[in-house]
């Protein structure tokens, strides 16, 4: 396909273009162009200007954001960039994956998702979800999972030392991955995921992260179990904290924006055990306890992954009094984990058996009903992202069940990566419609 698909040209496209970006664009048009033919200097660009955001984050923070905000905003860059620049010391990881073993032992993570957000804020993920459509990924897959693919095949994404991932919620896990394994040719491991909760399913599960401590024994690393025990201790500080700010946020408004909410899915997931995420927990916890009680404008509670870079969506929802993204349910996804598990890899293994979005559609469903209560939410928002099968096979059922116990929502289609999928004047419409009947009903 033709460089005019870059993303500064798509964007122009768009109702709502930001002159603003026009730098971003032609970000976005160079990478496109210098992928194919000269991967080191993609990747060394792509880690100048992923740190040099991260860095802005950091030293010259805007007053918009709390604190906590700011400093994970370079945390999560940081986290991203580090086994993007050689590779060395590093893993791919599946978003669910429990890392506390590779924290432990020094290993750079790296996740699909995280790596395909940064992309699409960069304007650049174009050339690689079209390179991996060229090598016969179907148009319907997920867009994370094909930027993902495209980066391996460009060569612009270094190899790793190894791979692993779980076979929780995502279909595309099981193609992309292995795919990736066999073009670095490097060995994979997977921790197959029962469908329901049980004790048996629990050291089901225990046995395989035992195992993949043997697994990455055999790559050449050391492992100290005392490290592992001190790093699961922070993990669920971690998720305490965010209990704890959950019941916060439900009589508390923030000003605030959509990128938050994806840099607290970092945090309880692939980054759940560092001291970055713990540090960002506690700030945030400490900061949300000083805001005055009382709620303002329309309470959101988001379902599934957030398109933080599409404009049309910023302007509604970014730091206005109007409305508020109270929570994403990806954030508290293992809120039901048992944090009184004193055996590190049982307590790894109940986090995902016990993730709402293991087994039936209706857990998910369920689970984000009673967080909508918790929160006090005037509505809810069901993202559809590009060939997220779950989301929109559960998106009616979801609906009536939320509808039928009083949340209006919005089943919103969209992308959380590439531009190409997205209608910015339908999503304004469509949201405006919404946030007018969530005002009308208050």
């Amino acid at each position: 396909r033709s460089v005019s698909r870059g993303l500064g040209d798509v964007y122009k496209r768009q109702e709502y273009y930001n002159p603003m970006n026009n730098l971003i664009e032609l970000f976005g048009n160079h990478i496109y162009k210098t992928a194919p033919t000269n991967p080191l200097s993609a990747r060394k660009k792509l880690c100048f200007a992923f740190s040099a955001a991260g860095l802005m984050c950091k030293y010259f923070p805007t007053k918009k954001l709390l604190p906590s905000r700011q400093f994970m905003q370079w945390a999560a860059a940081d986290s991203a960039i580090t086994p993007l620049k050689t590779g060395k010391n590093s893993a791919i990881v599946s978003l669910y994956l429990p890392c506390e073993i590779l924290h432990s032992m020094g290993i750079s993570t790296l996740f699909p998702e995280a790596l395909a957000c940064y992309l699409a804020a960069a304007r650049s993920e174009q050339i690689f979800i079209d390179t991996a459509e060229q090598n016969f990924v179907s148009q319907t897959m997920c867009s994370y999972h094909k930027a993902f693919i495209g980066m391996v095949e460009t060569g612009v994404l270094p190899k790793p030392d190894f791979i692993i991932n779980t076979t929780l919620a995502c279909d595309a896990n099981h193609l992309s991955f292995r795919r990736a394994a066999e073009h670095y040719n490097v060995p994979q491991y997977m921790i197959d995921m029962p469908y329901n909760y049980s004790s048996g399913a629990v050291d089901y599960v225990a046995k395989q992260i035992r195992d993949m401590v043997t697994f990455i024994e055999k790559q050449g690393y050391t492992f100290d179990e005392a490290k592992l025990i001190e790093t699961v201790e922070k993990s669920k500080q971690t998720l305490k904290n965010f209990n704890d700010i959950l019941a916060l946020r439900a009589n508390r408004s923030l000003s605030d924006e959509m990128t938050s909410q994806m840099l607290s899915v970092f945090a309880t997931h692939v980054m759940l055990g560092t001291d970055n995420a713990l540090k960002y927990s506690t700030d945030l916890k400490n900061e949300l306890s000083a805001v005055p009680e009382g709620k303002k404008g329309v309470r959101l509670l988001w379902v599934h992954t957030l398109p933080y870079w599409q404009d049309a969506l910023r302007d509604l929802i970014n730091f206005t009094d109007r409305c508020e993204i109270v929570a994403c349910d990806m954030v508290m996804d293992a809120m039901y984990c048992n944090l009184e598990e004193t055996d590190p890899y049982r307590f790894m293994a109940d986090r995902l058996v016990r993730n709402t979005v293991n087994g039936n559609g209706t857990n998910r469903i369920n689970a984000t009903l009673e967080l909508a209560k918790k929160l006090n939410a005037n509505g809810i928002v069901w993202y559809c992202h590009w060939g997220c099968k779950q989301t929109a096979g559960l998106s009616n059922i979801a609906k009536s069940t939320f509808e039928a116990n009083g949340f209006p929502t919005l089943i919103l289609d969209g992308d959380g990566c590439n531009w190409n999928n997205v209608n910015d004047g339908q999503t304004v419409t469509r949201t405006e419609a919404f946030l007018e009947l969530l005002e009308n009903r208050k």
